[in-house]
């Protein structure tokens, strides 16, 4: 990647890629002459990534996320995925048991998600990491999934566990980077997060919208 200034005079020979800094100097432009080492146009994109959820207060929640994308061009691309989840108690819950054991609130546990994602990268650019040059993509994704659930309904510690399974379709929204390796290798990092509308108390109640966060990283082969 190489950066210039260069004057009125010659941004004026017709070169095509221009960023207009007016906001910074009326009186300047400034012209960037970028080398895409690594492409992704055109190009199948599979992922096997492994992560946290952060949305549960009572569940210590880890994911395994696999994925497929197609890239259309190196802006916009669409994908796929269908993750499962594993959850198991953390501590707050075993000291809710032990300081409430006749008030246990209803507690969802996100069982897997599917769903359909659009990319988009607007940008693409490189950092200095201990003295090597790493390139990477900036994307935004937005779409629309379905979510698979279970809901413990007892209320208290003596009961039985009584888990009910739900599915809600959710609206999802998130971004990430992806970091090449090679020309078939990245890196990713992805915050994905997932809105939907499920009862206020678990199974009663008004609808009320809820978030969930996962966290995921892992490795991509492009073919």
């Amino acid at each position: 990647m190489l950066s210039l200034w260069v004057t009125p005079k010659a941004w004026a020979q017709g070169e095509d890629e221009e960023y207009n800094f007016n906001w910074l100097d009326p009186d300047k432009k400034i012209y960037v002459l970028q080398n895409r080492k690594f492409l992704k146009g055109r190009k199948f994109l599979i992922s096997a990534m492994a992560g946290v959820g952060m949305s549960n207060s009572y569940r210590n929640v880890f994911n395994i996320d696999p994925r497929i994308a197609y890239y259309l061009n190196e802006a916009w691309g669409l994908e796929v995925f269908y993750s499962f989840s594993r959850n198991t108690e953390n501590k707050t819950y075993e000291h809710l048991k032990k300081a409430s054991p006749n008030a246990l609130p209803s507690i969802r546990e996100v069982l897997n998600q599917f769903g359909a994602v659009v990319h988009w990268s607007p940008w693409y650019a490189k950092i200095n990491v201990f003295n090597q040059i790493l390139y990477f993509d900036w994307f935004f994704q937005a779409g629309l999934g379905q979510m698979g659930t279970q809901i413990d309904t007892r209320t208290k510690v003596s009961q039985a566990a009584n888990y009910q399974v739900q599915s809600f379709t959710s609206f999802l929204l998130g971004t990430g980077h992806q970091f090449h390796l090679s020309q078939m290798f990245v890196v990713r990092l992805d915050l994905l997060t997932s809105l939907y509308q499920a009862r206020v108390f678990g199974t009663t109640g008004d609808n009320r919208w809820f978030t969930n966060y996962n966290f995921n990283m892992g490795i991509g082969l492009r073919l």
